[in-house]
This record gives C-alpha cells, sequence and structure tokens, in this order.
C-alpha cells in the first residue's frame, strides 16, 4: 500500500474515547522503547507520525492512526518497563486488556521484540496470551540494525527456539532505520485486514 495520508486520530486513556467505526485495527504491541513508534513511522514513510518517547514507559496510553481513510494503526502501551510504579503498571495492562477484550476492529496484531535481547517474562507471557486467544498475529523482531547479518540469524534462531508459537505464524526481521522487512509487514497487513478485490486496489493506491 503506497501510504497517502496518515494522521493522529486520539490518545485514548478509556473505552469511551475509541474510535466508533468499523475500520479494521493493526495492533502494535510489545515492551517499552521496542520500536514500536517508529515502526509505525517506517511503515507510514512519516518521520514524526507516531510519538517515540525518550524514555521507556512513557507513552501510557493507547494511540490510534488512521491510514488512507481504510485502516487504523494502534500504538498500545508499552509494557515491562521498570521506571512506573506497580499501581501505574497495573492501569496500563488493564487499558490494554480492555482494548484485546472489548475491541470489534481488531484484525491484525504485530508482536515486536527486540533482537539483541533475549525474550523477557512479559513477551513470553503476551505470546502465550496470543496463543491462546483467537487474534491472529504476527511476530516482529525488530532494530535488525544494530547487529551483523549473521548475528541476526542466530539470534533471530535462538530467539524462534525459545518462543512457543505455531509453525506457521509469519516471523519477520525488520529495522525501521533501514526500512528492512516493511513491505513484508504490509503484506501481512493486507492478508489480515482486507478482501481480495480489496488487496488488488491497494497496491494501485
Amino acid at each position: 500500500m503506497i501510504v497517502k495520508d496518515a494522521k493522529f486520530v486520539i490518545s485514548a486513556a478509556r473505552p469511551e474515547q475509541w474510535p466508533e467505526d468499523d475500520l479494521p485495527e493493526v495492533v502494535f504491541s510489545g515492551k517499552s522503547n521496542v520500536g514500536k513508534s517508529s515502526l509505525i513511522n517506517a511503515l507510514c514513510n512519516r518521520k514524526n507520525l507516531a510519538y517515540s518517547g525518550s524514555s521507556p514507559g512513557k507513552t501510557r496510553l493507547i494511540n490510534f492512526y488512521e491510514i488512507n481513510d481504510c485502516i487504523r494503526m494502534v500504538d498500545l502501551p508499552g509494557y515491562g518497563f521498570s521506571k512506573a510504579s506497580k499501581q501505574v503498571s497495573s492501569v496500563y495492562s488493564k487499558l490494554a486488556e480492555q482494548y484485546f477484550k472489548k475491541r470489534k476492529n481488531i484484525r491484525l496484531i504485530i508482536q515486536i521484540l527486540d533482537i539483541r535481547h533475549e525474550p523477557t517474562e512479559d513477551d513470553m507471557q503476551m505470546i502465550d496470551f496470543l496463543n491462546n486467544s483467537e487474534l491472529p498475529f504476527i511476530l516482529v523482531i525488530n532494530k535488525c540494525d544494530k547487529l551483523s547479518k549473521t548475528q541476526c540469524i542466530t539470534k533471530a534462531g535462538k530467539i524462534a527456539n525459545m518462543l512457543k508459537i505455531h509453525p506457521d505464524t509469519p516471523f519477520i526481521l525488520t529495522s525501521s532505520l533501514k526500512k528492512r522487512g516493511i513491505d513484508e509487514i504490509w503484506h501481512a497487513i493486507d492478508f489480515y485486514c482486507f478482501d481480495e478485490t480489496e488487496q488488488s486496489e491497494n497496491l494501485n493506491k
């Protein structure tokens, strides 16, 4: 899809603030500082569409972005940040949990991990939730520009072996800086969010 129009919609602190329509939504999930906002910016070919905080845990709301008036990207609060109090962290978890349970617009979840680090306990719990839910998801291993090609292959293999995901779950290596994996993610978005006619139309947009 060629992104001609990408706009911020709202930062929602509660369900009543979620957009009320039936646009398909692509959800970006991952721990703090894993690069969710940067990946959204890369996918939309924008520098500052999604806010990228300087310190982990700073983005505390659910951010909605509308793309080409036909799809929405949803940036969830990052999990696993140590600077937030347990009380605040619990609020973030509840907010995301409400979204997953109540939102009918979800078409795809993009679960993001950092190539440089082994999956944390929070990552593993999130993968377990996704495996047991009926929500479609793909796994994105981000920040591949931080390692050499050989290191990326080795680390990605190790991460894959640690995660208990279905063998058919898409597994994409990405770099927001180098735009690596961007086309592959868009192919996945088209597949899960649009029918065949809409996918054909999106190629020409």
